[in-house]
């Protein structure tokens, strides 16, 4: 039975509950990986120009500036503006070639230039990958509810050899989230929680001498830690401490102690699901 004990610490279940915020987006832009063209626009004139394009090479990246009605009356288009172009020379079948030597290439002259792309070209780009979303490396506030079975790998204390105990936990948290990946809703949240757990109390945990018997005791717990969101997939290190509530509970002897725990989880609703990444 002793060597089952570590495998289920290790598999330690969270099943996470999120408070649920409406219509989160996230800032991103958009990544060239492929050939389009991009038409140019009159700023001074503010009109799209039907008849003057360029080609973007990859990995140029660009963002929307604002969405208008094409004069025609029968599309809407973005108005772009792509990323300053640091240098002409990029590398190209293992040689290197210059921007320059083909006008029809967006290269560093056009970095105050601006162009437009119709809604329903760029929502092709998206779909064939010609232009991928690029979201930028942004923090938040991370917070919420969690209902958990975390085992809880408790060290020696006293006469008490190591245990591990599954206790079901219902806390708050309140924490930061890194996003840690342009291309996917991968994030890194350091974290502190407070909330209530069901603590075993046993003759052996007990540091009183009257003999209590097994139970179970409403107690505070709090930890701290740091979870990895993987889209809706969660994993992650806590330590943290309890301490047994009522009469039953004050000579136990865990209060204060430190324990530690590897979660994993899922998540199903939350300001914490990754943003809604809208066109």
């Amino acid at each position: 039975m002793k060597k089952l004990l570590l495998p289920l610490f290790l598999l330690g279940l969270s099943i996470i509950c999120f408070s649920q915020e409406q219509e989160e987006t996230a800032p991103f832009s958009y990544e060239v990986s492929g050939l389009f063209y991009a038409y140019k626009y009159d700023v001074a004139k503010r009109k799209p120009i039907d008849d003057k394009f360029k080609i973007p090479k990859p990995p140029l990246r660009f963002e929307i500036v604002r969405k208008e009605k094409h004069p025609t009356g029968n599309y809407d288009f973005y108005i772009i503006r792509f990323f300053d172009v640091i240098s002409d020379d990029i590398k190209e079948g293992g040689k290197t070639v210059s921007l320059t030597d083909n006008p029809l290439f967006i290269n560093s002259a056009d970095n105050q230039e601006y162009f437009w792309i119709s809604q329903d070209e760029l929502t092709t780009l998206l779909d064939n990958k010609t232009i991928k979303k690029s979201f930028k490396l942004t923090s938040d506030i991370a917070y919420g509810a969690n209902v958990s079975l975390p085992f809880k790998l408790r060290p020696k204390v006293n006469e008490q050899n190591i245990r591990i105990t599954p206790d079901i936990t219902l806390s708050g948290f309140l924490g930061a989230k890194f996003r840690i990946s342009r291309k996917d809703p991968y994030y890194i949240v350091p974290l502190v929680s407070l909330g209530l757990a069901t603590l075993p109390i046993s003759d052996e945990t007990d540091g009183s001498v009257t003999d209590k018997g097994d139970g179970m005791v409403l107690g505070i717990t709090t930890s701290t830690g740091v979870v990895f969101q993987l889209k809706d997939f969660q994993f992650g290190f806590l330590v943290g401490w309890d301490r047994a509530a009522g009469e039953l509970g004050k000579n136990w002897v865990y209060n204060g102690k430190p324990w530690y725990s590897f979660s994993i989880g899922f998540t199903f609703l939350g300001n914490n699901k990754p943003p809604e990444e809208k066109k």
